[in-house]
């Protein structure tokens, strides 16, 4: 069976339909929109035949029928737009008996039209056949029996009132034989034929429409099963996640911690070995003091590492975000290149800046983009063992891409897809960092709403690599940073 009890709630207590039932409901307005084309039909068969063919019979009642037609199809059509879920099967019900109004309103209709044009004598008699099939779709078997039977029984009424006089027969002058109504032979020959049709139609429409609808249910029911099935699996997956951006949480915290714990005695530590080798603890030996050296390089590669660790929390906590102001990204970069200009020209690197003259001011925090920039500025020039780093702005439709280009040693393509990863450590380089630079990097452009690519085409071959970096403009603002 299916269940008609799991609906998702669409807001203020309305349900969804079910399949079924959205089903259900769409054939309902089918059948609404069909009795449009339907009295369109009849009103340009009647003219047709009235002026194409001549043959003699009064318009008025095909207008009149038409019209009721038009009448009671409006007050379905509202109805039909007025059902709600009110129940499990309610409305399948409610539904269905609105299927049997239209229904039965129609065969009455299709009869009082049929006694004006012509009765017996109209070839259109056999229409009934295509009443059946549509019924066939909405009602239920034993109700489509009933319904033919119905048919059958008013036609019946039909051409024997006419046959008997009480009521007038409507010849189809210019068609039919003023008499054919008359005639039993014919009369019985139409009605067997028409009983044949309608009841052969019923069977094979009934059986056909049965076992759809068993199909249907079979479709259903698997369907059901699978999204409770799935639903299991998403809030199975669901809870994972939450379970582990709950660890991410704790980790990130637990990390900030640690580091800042971490960081006061390595400075202190710092300050001692700065101390000493400045001499003001006593004379050193040339083997102390490179001792001293080399444990004060790793305490400020320690020191680095803590920095970066502390970084992650706060960027993953939104404190970029409240940092944003508007600010002039042609300051950023040329505060980084300051910075960057000695170490470059005791390399032998040539550094080459491209800036247009004009750019928009940009919303964002000017320490973490100079960050970023300082970043790859620096990388690009610690890779590159000689020739040229360029670093390139430009407007490209509503952001502002940064490239940072070097002629160094490029990256391996089996890193690049791991390149932004947190420790991540370039398989081809003797300078090993702390493997967050790249990994912060990535954060601050994402808070920006902004992307970070890297290409490196040929490792080895002198055209190095290439980081790119794009920025939103600030859409609420027009000023321009000269």
């Amino acid at each position: 069976m299916i269940n008609l009890s799991n609906r998702s709630p669409t807001g203020e207590g309305e349900l969804k339909y079910t399949p079924e039932e959205a089903a259900l409901m769409m054939r309902l307005r089918i059948f609404v929109r069909l009795r449009w084309f339907a009295i369109l039909g009849i009103i340009i068969a009647a003219l047709v035949a009235s002026m194409v063919f001549h043959i003699g019979f009064s318009l008025l009642p095909v207008y009149v029928i038409c019209a009721l037609i038009a009448l009671y199809n409006l007050v379905l059509l509202w109805q039909v737009r007025s059902l709600k879920i009110e129940g499990i099967g309610s409305l399948i019900q409610r539904a269905r008996t609105f299927g049997n109004i239209q229904i039965f309103l129609d065969l009455i209709a299709l009869t009082a039209l049929l006694h004006f044009t012509g009765g017996i004598e109209n070839p259109f008699i056999f229409f009934f056949v295509f009443h059946i099939i549509i019924a066939c779709i909405v009602l239920y078997y034993r109700a489509v029996y009933i319904l033919a039977s119905s048919a059958m029984l008013m036609v019946i009424l039909l051409v024997g009132l006419e046959y008997a006089g009480v009521l007038p027969h409507v010849n189809l002058a210019g068609f039919a034989s003023p008499i054919l109504y008359k005639e039993v032979s014919y009369i019985l020959a139409v009605l067997a034929a028409l009983a044949t049709i309608l009841y052969a139609t019923t069977y094979m429409a009934t059986a056909i429409s049965g076992e759809l609808r068993m199909k249907q249910r079979q479709v259903l029911e698997l369907r059901e099963n699978l999204l409770q099935e799935k639903y299991g699996e998403l809030e199975r997956a669901s809870a994972e996640i939450a379970k582990l951006e709950e660890e991410k949480s704790r980790f990130l915290r637990f990390l900030g911690i640690a580091a800042h714990d971490l960081k006061a005695p390595l400075t202190a530590i710092q300050g001692y070995l700065w101390v000493m080798l400045g001499g003001y603890s006593g004379e050193l030996a040339d083997k102390q003091r490179s001792m001293l050296k080399r444990s004060s390089v790793r305490i400020t590669e320690l020191l680095n590492l803590i920095s970066d660790l502390l970084d992650i929390p706060r960027i993953e906590a939104g404190q970029i975000v409240q940092e944003m102001k508007e600010i002039s990204l042609r300051q950023v970069v040329e505060h980084s290149l300051s910075d960057l200009r000695n170490s470059a020209a005791q390399k032998g690197v040539k550094l080459e800046v491209e800036l247009p003259s004009v750019l928009p001011k940009i919303r964002g925090s000017s320490p973490r983009l100079q960050q970023v920039i300082t970043n790859l500025l620096s990388n690009a020039i610690s890779y590159t063992p000689e020739g040229v780093v360029t670093i390139r702005v430009r407007e490209e439709d509503n952001e502002i891409w940064v490239e940072v280009m070097d002629t160094g040693i490029g990256i391996p393509p089996d890193d690049l897809p791991r390149i932004f990863d947190d420790f991540f450590r370039g398989s081809n380089v003797e300078i090993k960092g702390t493997g967050l630079g790249l990994s912060i990097a990535r954060r601050i452009m994402e808070a920006h709403g902004g992307r970070i690519w890297v290409e490196s085409p040929c490792p080895g071959s002198n055209h190095g690599s290439k980081f790119t970096f794009t920025l939103p403009k600030n859409s609420k603002t027009e000023r321009r940073q000269q």
